[in-house]
């Protein structure tokens, strides 16, 4: 595992200021942070942190915080009340909250910590230093930590006149995706938003940056587009990064319909739970792929990557 040194280490004379990076012999560049030096940049060529240590680093750096949080000034004691309050008892109990439930909730533990701290008469610095910890705390829990999305209350629709707008989805709870990862797949998806009508516009586009493939048959401007309505047309992977889906053109030829062209568009991750509860009309063919997908390896590791 990665050694981590004290200032000590270091320097022996003045003592290192917080967010100071010092390289030494062996070219790996540290970083004081709290109380710790942490590895930031290391020499080309040099091993890579495991998993393993990065996660033992985030565990130390963030239960560092948390003591400064409750031990460096008289407020320490309300900050300890106040998450007792909340059957946080201590650090293990902090982690196993913030890894059990959504992201949202290192924010309301902050908020009400903060809340309870400021209504009682004290000094400002005091308290802004132990609130300042443990939202540093908080803060790298939930980037190392947390693997379940926040409650998202909105999500983004298109009306049968092609109008944007936003309504509350109060039954679903959709991931929150940080604005870079969602423009990535605006792109991919050539502007289609997967809640509103599929276009041949969308399919060109689509078709130019490689999210989608024609398997058969030539595209017509003419005609609509039809979604997937069985398991059949959809695949996905238990480690992949999208939802394949098989969308297609049709003719009538008397009482049955004849596909004139095929296409398979993969649906990124990002967009992928908002397709399947808007566009699936199987409520059970939407809940299932819902069910395996968030359940997945790559899914999950998705959103660890892209969750905000």
């Amino acid at each position: 595992m990665t050694e981590i040194f004290s200032s000590v280490d270091f320097s022996k004379a003045k003592a290192a200021a917080q967010g100071e990076t010092r390289t030494r012999a062996d070219g790996i560049t540290y970083k004081k942070m709290g109380r710790k030096w942490i590895v930031v940049a290391r020499p080309e060529g040099a091993p890579r942190k495991t998993e393993g240590e990065i996660t033992s680093e985030a565990w130390q750096r963030s239960g560092d915080f948390y003591i400064a949080a409750i031990t460096e000034t008289e407020v320490g004691e309300i900050v300890e009340d106040a998450l007792q309050n909340m059957g946080i008892a201590d650090y293990e109990a902090l982690v196993d909250k913030i890894k059990n439930e959504s992201a949202d909730t290192a924010q309301e533990i902050f908020q009400n910590v903060a809340s309870q701290v400021r209504s009682v008469p004290g000094i400002p610095w005091e308290q802004q230093l132990a609130l300042d910890n443990l939202g540093r705390s908080l803060r790298v829990l939930r980037d190392h930590f947390s693997t379940k999305p926040k409650v998202a209350l909105k999500v983004k629709v298109t009306s049968k006149k092609g109008r944007e707008y936003y309504k509350y989805r109060k039954e679903v709870d959709l991931p929150a995706i940080k604005p870079k990862v969602l423009m990535v797949a605006q792109k991919r998806m050539a502007g289609w938003t997967v809640t509103g009508p599929l276009e041949t516009k969308h399919i060109k586009g689509m078709l130019k940056n490689r999210s989608a493939k024609l398997v058969a048959g030539k595209i017509d401007a003419r005609k609509p587009w039809v979604l997937p309505k069985k398991k059949e047309d959809i695949d996905w992977s238990y480690r992949g990064d999208s939802l394949l889906i098989r969308v297609k053109q049709v003719r009538g030829v008397k009482e049955r319909t004849r596909a004139t062209a095929k296409v398979e568009i993969k649906v990124p991750y990002a967009y992928v739970k908002a397709f399947l509860l808007n566009q699936i009309e199987s409520k059970r063919t939407a809940n299932y792929f819902i069910f395996r997908i968030e359940r997945s390896e790559g899914y999950l590791d998705f959103l660890k990557r892209a969750g905000a």
